[in-house]
């Protein structure tokens, strides 16, 4: 098992981001899975107030199709790569747009999954969610540790 101190290619300085993000399965089957029990439900209730299955049916598939727009433009909106920087990240787009961020506060759910707010330059906050799965373990490790330091200086 390589330790942290490892020379990785994200770590150069001045070199654009290098540790390439892969579409996470286990975040695939969490959307999923939401999106079945958010269509039962309101197939359900629908169903319940008119008591006819065209009505429950079209609501349900509506329901559907808004999951479904917003889990796509969710996904597409996620970076392709991420680089580390003992400064913060620099996260380049599927654009090829490179933007360096600092990291202001991070929660970590029992090693899959870990939620970065990041501060860009001009201030502006937005989160990242990282899945264990969507890059190698030695870097989510490695974002784990340098995401609860970076948390723990803002309090």
């Amino acid at each position: 098992m390589a330790g942290a101190y490892v020379d990785r290619p994200h770590r150069e300085t001045g070199s654009t981001p290098g540790v390439a993000m892969r579409p996470s399965r286990f975040l695939l089957c969490a959307m999923l899975g939401f999106a079945g029990v958010a269509v039962a439900s309101v197939f359900e209730c629908v169903f319940a107030h008119t008591e006819h299955a065209g009505h429950a049916f079209a609501a349900g598939a509506v329901t559907l199709a808004a999951l479904a727009l917003a889990s796509y433009r969710w996904l597409r909106a996620q970076p392709s790569a991420i680089g580390l920087f003992p400064d913060g990240l620099a996260i380049r787009s599927r654009t090829g747009e490179t933007r360096y961020t600092r990291i202001a506060g991070c929660a970590q759910w029992s090693g899959r999954l870990l939620a970065l707010t990041l501060v860009d330059l001009r201030g502006r906050h937005e989160t990242l969610v990282i899945a264990a799965d969507s890059i190698e373990a030695d870097t989510f490790r490695q974002l784990s540790v340098q995401a609860r330091r970076a948390a723990a200086s803002h309090l």
